[in-house]
């Protein structure tokens, strides 16, 4: 299953549209999105997404009884850490970063705004960046591919 992943969109409504092109464009299956969406209108260009769409709850999201409202017809946003399984694999999300596990085959954060693929015990911790590429000045975001266990970061610019 192809994955895409992104953090820290933080209002920034061109790199927003920019990701889901991105991702729409390369026919991703299912996007997660680390938090730090900021405010509530600015998750709503998810729904421009080809696919479903989930994500959790950063320290920068305000209003967030509005953010899930919003989200509703389209995604899912849960309080982090946020376990599930997706194509089989155990996953992880939160906005900080999380210690590894050899109970997730992948652990998904943000927070950092600095891109992280990192290898653990049987899967990967993935931190795709910052999407809004205000603090480091690059604008990234990831795809993970879960059947053959391998992630990416590129660059949105």
């Amino acid at each position: 299953m192809k994955v895409g992943i992104l953090s820290d969109t933080h209002n920034n409504i061109d790199k927003i549209l920019k990701a889901i092109k991105f991702f729409n464009l390369r026919q991703t299956e299912f996007v997660l999105h680390a938090g730090d969406f900021s405010y509530p209108q600015a998750a709503k260009y998810f729904e421009k997404l080809n696919c479903p769409f989930m994500a959790v709850f950063g320290n920068n999201d305000f209003a967030v009884y509005e953010l899930k409202k919003v989200m509703d017809p389209f995604g899912s946003i849960f309080e982090p850490p946020y376990e599930f399984v997706l194509d089989g694999k155990d996953f992880l999300m939160t906005h900080r970063f999380y210690t590894p596990s050899k109970k997730y085959d992948y652990i998904i954060c943000g927070h950092t705004h600095r891109p992280l693929i990192l290898k653990t015990y049987n899967g990967l911790v993935i931190n795709p960046g910052e999407t809004t590429g205000t603090r480091y000045g690059r604008s990234t975001v990831a795809i993970l591919e879960t059947n053959t266990n391998h992630a990416e970061i590129f660059d949105l610019d």
